[in-house]
């Protein structure tokens, strides 16, 4: 009982999560790196007029 409260006080999350945040950012968006971002401008433009 009481190591199981030890662990809830100290687990991931309780803390600043300076790494994780932006690893769970990476994982939502399958890990991608160094490809250059879908051109949203153009994209948004066309759909919004037509």
């Amino acid at each position: 009982n009481w190591s199981a409260k030890a662990k809830r006080r100290n687990t991931t999350g309780t803390g600043r999560m300076r790494h994780l945040k932006r690893v769970y950012r990476r994982f939502r968006n399958g890990f991608r790196e160094g490809t250059t971002p879908k051109p949203k401008r153009a994209a948004v433009a066309a759909s919004s007029s037509s």
